[in-house]
This record gives structure tokens, sequence and C-alpha cells, in this order.
């Protein structure tokens, strides 16, 4: 009985150490099966990730002349050269300097001290014509005529007397004093430019004969500038007076 134990629990044994075995193996076979076909998965996965991948770097990077078609269409180009003359117009412009901006308006102002035959100004008056023929620049808060105003002096009085015409005398002022109070400022601007109508009359009197009835004075103060006063070329040139001959 014993080794009839024996011999079934060993067959039994053997059975059983058989039957793990062909187990073992169907199952390792089938793992084995799986884990490849896993593996082969995987790697046709990765090749096809790789191939997206790649395609979409070629989609994403266009070539050069796909590059400059989108930008022709997209943008519109930039008038560069007319900007660009434009900004060398306004390089090249010259800029005038103060000196060369006192110079012209003192060449103005020469042109109208000297030029006394020159008619600048026709006006009708009492059926008469008067034309304002010479012009006499003082010096500030003077009322002295000079060499040059005692010259177009002596022409005008010439002239007058050969047409017989009568001579009118404006007198004017700067707007320029030393400080004053208000109205003291308009009085002294009325009496300079009074005596430097009555300066020029009476030169025209005394040293060219000429009759006194035939001449007319006037004052006006500081009311007919004719510069602006930012300079003192300007100032000057409204210290004067302005001879009218009258027809």
């Amino acid at each position: 009985m014993i080794k009839n134990h024996r011999v079934l629990i060993t067959t039994l044994l053997i059975f059983l150490v058989t039957s793990c075995i062909s187990v073992s193996d169907m199952v390792g076979d089938e793992d084995l099966d799986i884990v490849e076909s896993n593996d082969e998965i995987g790697q046709l996965l990765s090749d096809i990730q790789d191939e997206q991948f790649e395609m979409s770097d070629t989609q994403n990077e266009p070539t050069t002349s796909e590059k400059l078609e989108t930008s022709d269409e997209q943008l519109d180009p930039s008038p560069t050269e007319k900007y660009d003359s434009v900004l060398l117009d306004n390089r090249d412009e010259p800029k005038e300097s103060e000196s060369e901006t006192i110079q012209e308006t003192s060449k103005e102002v020469d042109q109208n001290f000297n030029s006394f035959e020159n008619t600048i100004a026709k006006l009708s008056i009492d059926d008469k014509i008067q034309y304002r023929v010479a012009t006499i620049n003082f010096y500030s808060g003077s009322s002295t005529v000079d060499n040059i105003g005692l010259k177009k002096i002596k022409k005008i009085a010439k002239i007058a007397k050969e047409r017989n015409a009568k001579i009118k005398i404006v007198g004017h002022a700067s707007k320029r004093t030393r400080d004053m109070p208000l109205a003291k400022h308009k009085l002294v601007n009325f009496n300079i430019s009074d005596k430097r109508a009555q300066s020029v009359a009476n030169v025209f009197i005394t040293k060219y004969s000429f009759p006194s009835f035939n001449l007319i004075t006037e004052a006006v103060s500081d009311t007919k500038p004719l510069f602006k006063e930012n300079m003192p070329a300007g100032t000057k040139a409204n210290q004067r007076t302005e001879i009218f001959l009258i027809y």
C-alpha cells in the first residue's frame, strides 16, 4: 500500500510538473507574442509620430519664394522715396539766421530812406492828389534833421516851387519810450512826432525859402507804424516824418 501511495504521489507530482511546464510554455509564448506585438505597435506609432512631426515642420516652413509671395500679398509697399524726398527737402531748406534777418530789414529801411522820388502812397483830398515822395528818419527822442534829410528837403522844395505844389509833413513816433505812466507815454510820443514835423517844416522855410502858406504839418504819434518794433531797425524806421506833394 505504501509503495502504491508513493507511486501514486510520484505520478501526480510528475503530472503536475509536466502540466506546469506546458502551461508555462504556453503562457510564455503568448506573452512573448504580445510583447513583440506591443513593441511593433509602439515602433509603428513612433514612426507615425515622427512622420507627422516632419510633415508639420515642412508645412510650417514655406520656401523663400512662398514667403516673398505672402509678404507681397499682405503688406502694402511703403512709399519710402516719397518720405525721403520730403525729409531731404526739409533738411535742404536754408535756415535764416538772426543776422541775415536783421540785414534784410536794414536794407528795406535804407531803401525807404534813400528813395524819396519813388511814389509810395497816392491819396485824394479835397479834389487834389497828394504823393508821398520822401521819408526822413530820426534817432530816438530826436527831432534834428540829418544831412541825408537836408538833401531830400532841398530836392522836394525845388520840385514844389516849379510845379506850384503844396507840401504836407506828417510826424511819427515809435512806440518805445522810457518807463513812465501810460498817459504820459502817449503825450511824449505825440509831442516828439509834432516836433519832427515842425523841424522839417522849419528847414523848408528858413533854409530853402519855401512859402509857409504852402506847408501843412500833422502829428500822429505812434498810431501809424510801418514796421514791427521787435528789432532796433524796426524801431528806427518808425521814428520818421513823411513828406507829401499836393497838386
